[in-house]
This record gives structure tokens, sequence and C-alpha cells, in this order.
């Protein structure tokens, strides 16, 4: 186990610390918040992301289960409210990458330059033209 492991078993690892926030590395296949299924999620891991403080962290945003990045925690209350100011006034830039692997074909996609569904704005279409390299 390195030392930025965050807990015993599955804990991410630990990308930035200061006094407001914390960045760690959330693993695909890891839920963020428990779900209807049950299963370990990233909130059986916060405790040991105390480092002192009498309050656990708390996730300023989230990302799907099947997503892997970065993930920011309010290390307390004031933090949080501040982070989560800032991702609800849009002033945190995110980028999303996609890889796959097909027979024949491997590449990533960067859906943040694909145009949107216009029904599920946080998708991106299928059908316009994205920044494709393929190795």
């Amino acid at each position: 186990m390195s030392d930025r492991t965050v807990g015993p078993e599955i804990g991410p690892p630990l990308l930035y610390r200061d006094a407001l926030m914390l960045v760690i590395d959330k693993p695909a296949g890891l839920p963020v918040h428990p779900g209807p299924k049950g299963g370990p999620t990233l909130t059986d891991h916060l405790d040991a992301l105390r480092f002192g403080l009498p309050r656990r962290p708390e996730a300023a945003h989230r990302l799907d289960r099947d997503t892997s990045g970065c993930l920011v925690l309010g290390r307390h209350a004031k933090a949080l409210a501040r982070l989560n100011r800032l991702f609800a006034d849009g002033k945190v830039d995110k980028t999303y990458w996609a890889l796959w692997r097909s027979p024949g074909r491997t590449g990533t996609r960067s859906p943040t330059s694909c145009a949107r569904r216009p029904r599920s704005p946080r998708a991106a279409s299928g059908r316009s033209s994205c920044g494709i390299t393929t190795s």
C-alpha cells in the first residue's frame, strides 16, 4: 500500500491536500454515495481523510460510478459551501476523456469538444464530430 492510499482496502490515492480541500483519484467502479444495491462506496473511506479534523470531508461534486478521475472534497462546512458555489457558478474547469479499445482500433475522445444532446446537456452526441486520436 502506498503512502497516498486513503483506506485500508480500496481507498483512492490522495492527489492534493490543503487546509480547505482534498483532491483524490476516484477509481472507476466505486460510487461516491451509497445506492439502493449497497456495496462499497467512497463514503466508506472518508473517515480516513480527516487528518485530525473532527468531521470527515465531503464531496463538492460527484463522479458517476463508472467514471474515474479527480474528486474534490471540502474539509469542513465553510470550505464545502465555498467549493459547492464554485462548481454551481461554473468557475471550475472540467475535462472529460473517454478511452476505448475495439478490434483493430484504440483511441481517446474528449467529449468536451463534442456537441451536446438537446435533451441531456451533460451527454455528448455521437453524431457530432469530436476530437479523436487513434493509434
